[in-house]
C-alpha cells in the first residue's frame, strides 16, 4: 500500500472556542491535512458561513511560522489548488449535523512526490487551530474536531520542499484611492490570493485595478483591469458549485454561501414553492423572501469562493516557471479601490519553501 489515511487528532469535543495545539510528529512524509470540524446546529437561525468557525489555522515550529490561513481562505486556496468545489452539502438545518473539511495541501496534487511535508526536517512542528463554533452555521450548540492526514505509506519519497501559504497582508480600504504593498521577497512565488468581500458588492464595485512592478517601476510583469481580467478567471476554473440545505423558520431573511461573484441559486422547496431570491448583495450574502417554514435544498453555482480572486504565475505545475522573486529588491503590489469599496481586503500568498 503506497499511501493510507492517518489519525493526528482524534475526534474530540471542541464546543469550547480555544486553540488547539497538535504535534505533527509523523515519520510518514504528509501530503495533505485536513481539519475536519462535525456541528450540530442547534436552530434554523443562521449564524454566517461555517468557514468563519476557524478563524486561524497555522503550522509552527517554534517561533517560525510555516503555513496560516483562516477556514474561508483555506476553502479558495483548496478550490484554486484542486479545481474542485466543496464536496458535501453546507447545511443549515437546525438540530442538523453541520460539516467543515479544511484541507491543507503541501503538493501540487494529492501524493506529490516532489512536494509534501516532511516533519522530521523540524524540530517541534505544531498545528494550531483556532475555532469558535458560534460564529458559523446555524446557532451551533456542539463541535467536535479531528485531524487527519494523507501520508505516503510503502512508497519511499524524498520532496524537495513543501507550498506554505499565509495571509500577508490585511488592511481597511480607502474609496477612491490606490494602496501600495510591500511583498515579500523570500520564498518563489506560485500563486496569489486577492480577497475582497463585502455585503453589498461584487469584487469589481471594490478593486478595479491591480498592478506588480519589481525595483521601483523598472519591470512591471502584472497590470491588469479587473473587469477583464476576471473574465479569462470565469473562462479559466470551473464554476463553484455547492448544495445549500436550510429551513425558513426563525430564518432571518439571509443565506451565506461561497461564490461571491455572480451567484445563481435553482431553490428547491419541499412543498408549495413560495420563497424566492429577492436581492443578490455580492459577497457570499443573499437576501430570501417568502421561506416561511419550508424546508430547502438550494444548489447555488457562481464564482470566487469567499471573494478571492487568483493571481498565478507561470504554469502551475512547474516549480521551473514560478515566479522567482529572491533577487528582487522591491516588489510592489497596487490596488486601485473603487468608490464604493467596504470590508476588508487580505492578500494571501502561496510560495515554494525548500528544505
Amino acid at each position: 500500500m503506497n499511501y493510507r489515511k492517518a489519525t493526528v487528532y482524534t475526534e474530540t469535543d471542541a464546543s469550547t472556542a480555544k486553540t488547539e495545539s497538535i504535534d505533527l510528529d509523523l515519520v510518514d512524509i504528509i501530503s495533505r491535512l485536513q481539519v475536519r470540524f462535525n456541528i450540530t446546529n442547534a436552530s434554523t437561525s443562521i449564524t454566517d458561513h461555517p468557514a468563519k468557525i476557524a478563524s486561524k489555522v497555522e503550522i509552527v515550529d517554534g517561533s517560525d511560522v510555516l503555513w496560516s490561513l483562516n477556514g474561508e481562505e483555506m476553502e479558495a486556496m483548496d478550490y484554486y489548488d484542486t479545481w474542485k468545489s466543496r464536496s458535501y452539502e453546507l447545511d443549515y438545518m437546525g438540530f442538523w449535523p453541520c460539516q467543515l473539511i479544511l484541507n491543507i495541501n503541501f503538493g501540487r496534487w494529492l501524493y506529490d512526490d516532489m512536494l509534501a511535508f516532511d516533519c522530521s526536517r523540524f524540530r517541534n512542528p505544531q498545528l494550531k487551530i483556532t475555532h469558535n463554533k458560534a460564529l458559523g452555521g446555524s446557532n451551533p450548540g456542539s463541535m467536535n474536531l479531528q485531524v487527519l492526514a494523507d501520508v505516503f505509506d510503502e512508497k519511499r519519497v524524498s520532496p524537495q520542499g513543501f507550498l506554505t501559504s499565509r495571509e500577508f497582508f490585511s488592511y481597511t480600504p480607502v474609496a477612491s484611492s490606490y494602496k501600495t504593498i510591500d511583498m515579500p521577497t523570500d520564498y518563489i512565488l506560485r500563486k496569489m490570493l486577492i480577497q475582497s468581500k463585502y455585503s453589498t458588492n461584487s469584487f469589481t464595485d471594490n478593486i478595479d485595478e491591480i498592478r506588480l512592478d519589481e525595483n521601483n517601476l523598472k519591470k512591471i510583469p502584472l497590470d491588469l483591469n479587473m473587469f477583464h481580467y476576471l473574465g479569462s478567471i470565469e473562462s479559466t476554473y470551473p464554476m463553484y458549485t455547492e448544495e445549500v440545505h436550510f429551513s425558513g423558520a426563525e430564518f432571518g431573511g439571509y443565506l451565506y454561501v461561497t461564490p461571491c461573484e455572480y451567484p445563481g441559486v435553482a431553490l428547491g422547496q419541499h412543498g408549495t414553492p413560495t420563497a424566492y431570491i429577492t436581492a443578490n448583495q455580492g459577497g457570499g450574502k443573499l437576501t430570501v423572501t417568502g421561506a416561511g417554514s419550508s424546508e430547502f435544498r438550494a444548489l447555488v453555482t457562481g464564482w470566487l469562493p469567499h471573494g478571492c480572486v487568483p493571481v498565478e504565475f507561470g504554469d502551475c505545475n512547474d516549480p521551473a516557471d514560478w515566479y522567482d522573486i529572491r533577487a528582487i529588491k522591491d516588489l510592489n503590489l497596487r490596488l486601485h479601490h473603487a468608490s464604493g469599496i467596504g470590508g476588508t481586503v487580505k492578500i494571501i500568498t502561496q510560495q515554494l519553501r525548500r528544505y
